[in-house]
């Protein structure tokens, strides 16, 4: 990169602390999830199907921009993943206003936090790049995501099996098919 004086400057990599890509499959995996369910809620109206697309493919860009992070070992596009991040939560929100309203309040409470947090650390990782990432952080951000994903996956299943009157509608099995 050239300098406005003609001086080659050092060009700075974005690198948000390991722990963001992580996060960001948690928001990933929630926003699908939401997504699912709204598309296949029992109540489901041509509105909800359509927030829940578009969730399903905020999360799977989520997905994708996280191993992304973590195979180009920086922060890639950050403007385009904080701006996805704050779509994937307005989203979710507006699953929360549609007519069944199937959509987890647990879920897309958690899937806020997520996205506030991933966001921070993007545009920490923008203005103090953070060092090469370690085995350890990238446990401790693993164990500490499923703890917060893991309640908001079965809010979501439970959400969409909701019926008018607030009764769960049951999961048929077939045994002995």
């Amino acid at each position: 990169m050239i300098a406005a004086t003609g001086e080659p400057t050092a060009e700075r990599v974005s690198r948000a602390p390991s722990w963001v890509p992580v996060a960001a499959w948690g928001f990933g995996l929630v926003a699908v999830a939401l997504g699912a369910a709204a598309i296949v809620a029992v109540q489901a109206d041509a509105l909800s199907r359509v927030l829940g697309g578009l969730s399903v493919g905020v999360g799977l860009g989520a997905l994708g921009w996280g191993a992304a992070g973590l195979w180009l070992d920086r922060t890639p596009l950050p403007r385009v993943a904080v701006s996805g991040l704050f779509v994937g939560m307005g989203v979710a929100v507006a699953l929360l206003a549609t007519a069944p309203g199937r959509a987890s309040i647990l879920a897309v409470a958690l899937l806020l936090a997520l996205g506030v947090a991933a966001a921070c650390g993007i545009v920490r990782g923008t203005r103090h790049p953070s060092p090469r990432s370690s085995l350890w952080g990238l446990v401790a951000a693993a164990a500490l995501v499923t703890v917060v994903v893991v309640p908001a996956l079965g809010a979501c299943q439970g959400a969409a099996l909701l019926n008018v009157d607030g009764t769960v509608l049951p999961v048929i099995t077939h045994e002995g098919h």
